[in-house]
């Protein structure tokens, strides 16, 4: 293959992570995009108006051929994908990227090169839906995003290429997703060609150090002040945006949205000011609180809440 020749990248993404690389890849001459496959339009919002994915939105505003098909794998959309609809014999590369649907063998075989996805974490660890925020939940100092090709199982495909970062001890999940998709739209185009001109080798996974993670759910968001004070900051950090950390008090929701771990006692679940700071009491040591959000309201700044609410300090939460 002529070094001149472009890369034709059929892209496969859904969330906002892909966005980055998307917009990064489009402006780079080294690639040609004949298409962008993401999921249908959903009802979002309290009216359940369709609304486009992230990925639908970036493909409009950089003008590039888009497929939303209801099946990945379904046969019509392979012949789509194969190229007909949009010129090419086959793609070189598939890249996918937080796109929300497991590809079949049928798919994966389209590529006359590869189908390669970029992952959050740096395989083995934490292969699965929420690598971002495991990597906070596990207190790590560094993450990274993976490189790899893509097989039928849940990324456990032989690695191209990683690239770590250090996680900073005020880091959240916000902030570790929007650092990563960034990463991922520096290192990834030049993974991308060295693949396509096989100078770039894969290597396997070792299953044995493999860790997996599942998908989030809401009430994993609960707080339980009988975890120790660093578990529960770890939640805070790694739950930011959804489902965030909650706790209850008056029967309202009580959103804890910043606090930071602290070695002074207290009865767990009850609220005490000490020293300027207002704490609460967990199994181990207390969780000193920055940012609230009361069911209904707004963020506020723990002394902002206490100025409406002094009855807070002595409540018992969580009951």
């Amino acid at each position: 293959m002529e070094n001149t020749k472009k890369i034709d990248i059929v892209f496969i993404g859904t969330a906002a992570f892909g966005v980055p690389l998307l917009a990064a890849l489009a402006k780079d001459e080294r690639f040609h995009i004949p298409l962008v496959v993401t999921r249908e339009d959903r009802p979002a919002g309290r009216c359940l108006k369709p609304a486009p994915s992230p990925i639908k939105q970036a493909a409009e505003r950089l003008n590039l051929p888009l497929f939303q098909p209801k099946d990945v794998n379904a046969k019509d959309s392979i012949q789509t994908l194969a190229g007909p609809r949009h010129g090419a014999a086959l793609p070189m590369l598939i890249i996918v990227v937080a796109y929300g649907q497991i590809l079949k063998k049928s798919v994966l075989e389209i590529p006359s090169i590869a189908c390669v996805n970029v992952h959050g974490s740096l395989l083995p660890k934490y292969r699965g839906a929420s690598p971002i925020q495991s990597a906070l939940l596990g207190g790590k100092s560094e993450t990274g995003i993976s490189v790899m090709r893509v097989e039928e199982g849940v990324d456990s495909g032989a690695v191209y290429a990683t690239f770590p970062i250090p996680i900073r001890d005020d880091e959240t999940s916000l902030t570790l997703h929007d650092t990563l998709a960034q990463l991922s739209a520096e290192k990834t185009p030049d993974a991308l060609e060295a693949i396509a001109r096989g100078t770039l080798k894969s290597t396997p996974q070792n299953d044995k150090e493999a860790t997996h993670c599942a998908k989030i759910t809401k009430k994993e968001g609960k707080i339980d002040w009988n975890e120790s004070a660093e578990t529960i900051s770890l939640k805070i950090r790694a739950f930011a945006g959804w489902p965030e950390t909650y706790t209850t008090w008056n029967e309202k929701i009580l959103k804890i949205l910043e606090a930071i771990p602290s070695t002074q006692k207290n009865a767990m679940g009850t609220v005490a000011a000490a020293d300027d700071t207002v704490l609460v009491g967990t199994n181990h040591g207390s969780l000193q609180l920055k940012l609230v959000q009361l069911e209904g309201k707004r963020p506020q700044s723990i002394q902002e809440f206490l100025n409406g609410h002094p009855d807070f300090i002595g409540a018992a939460l969580g009951i």
